[in-house]
């Protein structure tokens, strides 16, 4: 049976199929390699022990991963930018949105604060030149 990992908790997975959730442990071949550890987001076949409980066997062809935090086969990502306290960091939400676009993974700035100064035209007016004029959302609460 296939399903979507949706959550970890210690190793203990919750994993999203057609007919329910189910609470699954990884076999033991998956430890041995970091690269191959189940994470949020693959796609899994699992083996079911009983109505709540299976076991992963196997691990999908992952889209895209992103190793911090551990994450695979997403398509969008929210950074959430705050105008004032704490301040901005540009750079840094330079270097994400480069990273995230070089996997194909759509980014959206949320701008948050916008009430508390208006540094926020100034941001929106950078990312718009540089085509993420759409994506750019305000929240003021």
């Amino acid at each position: 049976m296939q399903g979507l990992i949706i959550g970890n908790i210690s190793n203990l997975y919750k994993i999203k199929c057609e007919n329910g959730i189910y609470e699954a442990v990884a076999r033991g071949k998956f430890k041995k390699e970091d690269e191959l550890s189940p994470v949020v987001g693959d796609r899994v076949e699992i083996e079911v022990i009983d109505e709540k409980n299976a076991v992963i066997s196997k691990i999908c062809d992952r889209k895209t991963y992103i190793k911090r935090p551990k994450i695979a086969n997403i398509t969008q990502i929210v950074f959430v930018i705050s105008t004032k306290n704490p301040k901005p960091d540009l750079l840094m939400l330079d270097k994400q949105i480069c990273y995230v676009e070089s996997l194909n993974i759509k980014p959206i700035i949320v701008l948050n604060k916008i009430d508390l100064s208006d540094i926020y035209k100034d941001i929106e007016e950078v990312y718009k030149k540089v085509r993420i004029q759409s994506n750019i959302n305000k929240c003021n609460k």
